[in-house]
């Protein structure tokens, strides 16, 4: 029966394929925790999601509705609107507090993802506003010990908290013992969720609260793994991708041990919640798993779709639907599948069968909506967007039809490889395989977006700056596009560039936006609206660079104190998340440190820059000229060589130069501009040094 009483718990194993379980026949890894889990549980056999891709499947859970009526459709560009209803929202309309801690910064709350609930822990942040936003992450350890501490302390009434784990997405970096124990580095990071899970749900038990729970294990997508040459997800529509695990565990481990075979779909949770909950929820899509479970059901069609393909690399979107034994992906080159005979989907039987597709090619076509722009902007956004060129661009639609992405898949195999290149900071190796790539395909938005960071790390800003604003003619709405251009417009000292586009994200990402205006006011020399800007930014969350930057702007007060203070504290909370850094933070302290004469300490800080960002000339540069004031010269020597080798850049050459002709060495400059000149004859900044030292 209903109860407003029973806690609810969602724990969300992100990018977990059903069938690399044992509970669902798998043998290659050992999950005993989600095994006791399911022991006490409900298991439906034949869970699909809507959608491969993880903000718009979690839109779905929280919503009940596909993604075309949610209204996300993307990771990227979309966000849940305030009119669609949220399961959060429901359950605490009925007396629920709410809670959730989530391990990706692709659910941080600035997506909508997060309306209804009373805390919503994301303090994920990433290191630069240009970084890939599909790998910053947490780990579920950490997250879990969040969702712990929350739920101790409002476990006296009825409460609802949504746990969400990113173990197993890429990268797959398991932690010992479970990255020796299994060759499949997928696999022992499933081992690690695993762990995890136990972890918690021994929590539960400790706290009383586990078996008067209804305890929903889901995920929310699978991964492709190779098997149709898709090595991760989002770009095609295989079972491997869609089928997803999910285990219902009712109050006093009700129905345990119970399979149900029928299909459900990931649209199910919600009206499950609500309708055991007595919560009142609008109409939705799915349908309560628990009547699935204990009744005999019509037969049901699941729909899924990804747009992914046409919004990231001009291909054609692809759509699909599942029922009982039948698989049929719509696109330029259908398929069909009969998975109880052909569970990996190899042979595809569409001659064959063609009554089975006519009728589910009926049924599909008046599901698929494929022309979803991403989310709407006001009145204001569309007319900075359109001040600067990015709605109503000279960019021709495609002609022709779309290509298959099933047939274009190999391409991926090419953006792994510059993945992995720029990963491992070989970016002039990666630079002709971008070039070929846009040169191939000029609406791969990716490729422009990649090509943007690449030809940054190189030195080459200006071509950067073009590559990105070319990724955000294709995308307008991809807010992070337009915070790199920002980002590199400030680095280059375009402040009105930077201000425009940082403005661009203020309504769909105020916390990183404000923090790139703090910072351009900072470089205008305006500390009060700097201070304001970096304040503005920290509301949401603890901004590593809203913390650097209140320390950059008390060092240019000479307050040195208080700008050590800020620097210490964005230390703690790097620390507390387990990062690396962001570039400057540990030349701030090292720069702070020797103004206040503790050079031992400085040294230290300076060092530890330049072991993070060994390609930034700033430290080698303060380094350089404090070895020099403690008679160092051979240190400083050494420096000046380590940095040509890090970095060789234009601007690594202008920095040495520049450096000695601080410290008075005239020859010293001549032969470093002319060492640079040799390698960047056509560099500005050289022959401008280059002038200044013959004169």
């Amino acid at each position: 029966a209903p109860s407003r009483e029973m806690p609810v718990i969602i724990i969300s194993i992100d990018t977990l394929r059903s069938d690399h379980l044992p509970v669902y026949g798998y043998r290659g890894v050992g999950t005993p925790n989600i095994d006791r889990l399911r022991a006490g549980s409900i298991l439906f056999e034949h869970a699909y999601s809507h959608i491969p891709l993880t903000l718009p499947s979690h839109a779905t859970i929280f919503t009940g509705r596909v993604p075309a009526a949610s209204g996300v459709r993307d990771n990227l560009g979309f966000r849940l609107g305030p009119a669609v209803p949220t399961l959060a929202e429901a359950l605490k309309s009925n007396g629920y507090a709410t809670g959730a801690a989530v391990s990706a910064f692709v659910l941080r709350k600035e997506s909508g993802i997060g309306r209804g609930f009373d805390f919503y822990e994301d303090q994920i942040d990433a290191e630069n506003p240009g970084a890939n936003i599909g790998r910053v992450q947490r780990s579920g350890y950490e997250t879990a010990g969040i969702a712990e501490k929350w739920i101790a302390a409002h476990d006296r009434r009825p409460f609802f908290f949504f746990l969400h784990l990113y173990e197993p997405h890429t990268p797959y970096d398991p932690p010992e013992p479970f990255r020796s124990r299994y060759p499949s580095r997928y696999d022992g990071e499933i081992a690690t969720a695993d762990d995890i899970v136990g972890k918690f749900i021994a929590f539960l038990q400790r706290e009383g609260i586990y078996d008067k729970a209804l305890i929903i294990l889901l995920s929310d997508h699978g991964e492709g793994l190779n098997d149709h040459g898709e090595l991760e997800h989002g770009l095609l529509l295989y079972r491997e991708a869609l089928q997803v695990p999910l285990i219902v565990k009712l109050p006093r481990q009700s129905l345990s041990g119970r399979s149900v075979s029928d299909p459900v779909q990931l649209s199910d949770v919600f009206p499950t919640v609500t309708t055991l909950t007595g919560s009142k929820s609008a109409a939705v899509a799915g349908t309560s798993l628990l009547a699935i479970a204990t009744t005999s059901n019509p037969p049901r069609q699941i729909y899924a779709e990804t747009l992914y393909p046409k919004l990231h690399y001009g291909w054609s979107d692809l759509h699909s639907l599942i029922d009982r034994t039948k698989h049929y992906i719509h696109g330029p080159k259908p398929e069909l599948y009969d998975m109880a005979a052909d569970a990996a989907e190899k042979h595809n039987i569409l001659g064959s069968d063609r009554r089975t597709v006519a009728a589910m090619r009926s049924a599909i076509l008046p599901l698929i909506d494929a022309n979803a722009a991403p989310s709407a902007v006001s009145p204001e956004e569309a007319k900075k967007l359109a001040a600067l060129g990015y709605i109503g661009s000279a960019i021709a639609p495609a002609s022709g039809p779309l290509a298959d992405p099933k047939e274009k898949v190999g391409v991926t195999d090419d953006l792994r490889k510059v993945f992995s290149l720029y990963e491992r900071a070989k970016y002039a190796e990666a630079l002709p395989l971008l070039q070929k790539l846009v040169h191939d395909n000029d609406r791969m938005l990716d490729v422009w977006d990649m090509l943007a960071r690449d030809l940054d790390q190189l030195g080459r800003t200006d071509e950067a700056i073009d590559a990105a604003k070319q990724a955000l003619r294709l995308s307008p709405t991809t807010t992070h596009l337009a915070l790199m251009v920002a980002t590199m417009s400030l680095d280059i000292g375009r402040l009105d560039d930077a201000e425009k586009h940082a403005s661009l994200a203020l309504e769909a990402e105020p916390g990183l936006a404000h923090d790139v205006l703090a910072r351009v006011a900072l470089a205008r020399g305006d500390l009060p609206r700097a201070e304001k800007e970096a304040h503005l930014a920290l509301e949401t969350r603890d901004r590593l660079f809203a913390l650097l930057t209140l320390g950059n702007i008390e060092h240019e007060r000479k307050n040195y104190s208080a700008a050590l203070t800020w620097c210490d504290k964005a230390i703690e909370v790097l620390q507390r998340r387990k990062g690396t850094s962001v570039k400057g933070l540990y030349f701030l302290k090292g720069d702070t440190l020797a103004r206040l004469g503790r050079n031992d300490e400085a040294e230290v800080a300076l060092r530890k820059e330049i072991e993070l960002f060994p390609r930034d000339p700033r430290a080698y540069q303060n380094l350089v000229l404090l070895y020099a004031a403690e008679g160092k010269s051979q240190d400083a020597t050494q420096l000046v060589f380590d940095l040509e080798k890090n970095a060789h850049t234009a601007a690594a050459y202008a920095a040495i130069a520049s450096t000695l002709r601080t410290l008075g060495d005239k020859e010293g400059v001549r032969f470093w501009i002319a060492r640079g000149l040799q390698q960047f004859p056509q560099d500005a900044k050289l022959r401008k040094l280059a002038t200044g030292a013959s004169g």
